[in-house]
């Protein structure tokens, strides 16, 4: 069986690996989406990018933006701001008829011991 110590690996006893990967994935979701960004404008503007590179970039960039969390969550329900003031009067009968029954159910004196 092979011996793999701190020593092989490069790094130090008090290496921090969790705190790399913080700062790795920051970089990624800051510096890195930047980058991204920017080369897939680049490559949708580009006369001479092929029309498949094209696609994915705008695929890419939509995809990014958003635009397809609608559809990947077609049953989602609305944001209370997104709720007309009828959508939220239901909500909120929903919510305490939901509340009550639960009440109910806890209110329910349970069995005793030879019941």
């Amino acid at each position: 069986m092979n011996d793999i110590s701190s020593e092989d690996d490069g790094f130090d006893e008090d290496f921090d690996e969790a705190g790399v990967r913080d700062e790795l994935t920051h970089k990624m979701r800051t510096e890195g989406a930047l980058i991204a960004y920017r080369t897939a404008v680049k490559i949708c503007r580009d006369p001479k990018a092929t029309a498949a590179a094209k696609a994915s970039a705008v695929n890419s960039l939509f995809r990014a933006g958003g635009f397809f969390a609608n559809q990947e969550s077609g049953d989602r329900e609305k944001d209370l701001s997104e709720m007309t003031p009828a959508e939220l009067k239901a909500a909120l009968r929903k919510a305490e008829t939901s509340l009550k029954s639960r009440k109910d159910e806890i209110s329910k004196p349970k069995g005793g011991l030879f019941d």
